[in-house]
């Protein structure tokens, strides 16, 4: 049980516990958690996420860790990563993540926006980022990497980085949802309170994606953060009883009736409009 700040990811990954985002697969079925352990995601979209986190909360790092391929072709757009030109530009970079100078400059503007918003600086002043947390839950080894971990009027305050399509409190709220961020909120806090016997606050700063890459930074009220410790521990419940049972079934393992959602049905004045009734 321990808690490190800036552990190498690699190391991080070797730790055998289970992690929330994996844990999160089981939401959509044990068949989708099974699977998602054996083939681990890769993609532009993730190496783009890194690499703004480290802009902006490790931004002395950003050069050591990533280079941005330059070269373009004769009209003007980026050059394929492929060929000679490719092959001498990654064996002069070894180790270091290359980005497009697209990605490269969308990770620069959205580390601007965010330094420069005064109420997410004011999380971001002091701290430590890439914290790992390694204890024990449900009886089994757990461990967790939150963005930035810093101490806010004597309060430890556990902050998040997200970046949204639209940082506003309605569409946010909708993609926490979605995406099950009051799960992570949950597990983190009673990560550092297990490790610690401290509750901490938690504060999620978002960025919008796209320019002018809005920012807003939001406090996580404790019915959230209950409601992700629900869930969480609901899941690792499923976890327990589909390995001692060694059955990992789909999202539907039965037969079911099937039903069109709410909106694909016509109202019933409508019916009654196209009857030529009149409705009561």
């Amino acid at each position: 049980m321990s808690i490190e700040s800036r552990m190498p990811r690699a190391e991080y990954d070797q730790i055998q516990a289970i992690s929330i985002t994996r844990l999160k697969e089981l939401r959509r079925s044990p068949q989708h958690y099974r699977y998602a352990l054996a083939h681990p995601k890769t993609s532009d979209a993730m190496t783009l996420g890194i690499a703004t986190h480290v802009a902006v909360l490790e931004p002395e790092r950003f050069q050591h860790d990533f280079c941005i391929w330059e070269r373009v072709t004769d009209a003007g757009k980026q050059a394929p990563r492929s060929g000679q030109h490719w092959d001498a530009f990654c064996a002069a970079n070894p180790g270091r993540t290359v980005l497009t100078r697209a990605e490269g400059a969308l990770a620069m503007a959205i580390a601007t926006a965010v330094r420069s918003n005064p109420i997410a600086l004011r999380y971001l002043e002091t701290g430590d980022p890439e914290v790992s947390l390694d204890w024990t839950a449900a009886d089994r080894p757990a461990k967790g990497r939150v963005d930035w971990l810093t101490t806010i009027d004597g309060t430890p305050t556990v902050v998040g980085l997200k970046t949204a399509r639209d940082c506003r409190h309605f569409a946010f709220g909708a993609q926490s949802a979605k995406l099950g961020y009051h799960l992570q909120w949950g597990y983190y806090h009673d990560g550092y309170r297990a490790l610690t016997g401290h509750e901490p606050r938690m504060v999620e700063i978002v960025v919008e994606s796209a320019a002018p890459h809005a920012v807003a930074v939001y406090s996580i009220p404790s019915d959230i953060i209950d409601q992700g410790r629900e869930e969480y521990e609901r899941l690792l419940a499923l976890l327990a009883e589909c390995e001692a049972t060694d059955t990992w079934p789909g999202p539907v393992p039965t037969e079911e009736p099937l039903t069109l959602p709410s909106w694909a049905y016509p109202a019933l004045d409508d019916d009654i409009s196209e009857l030529g009734l009149e409705t009561p």
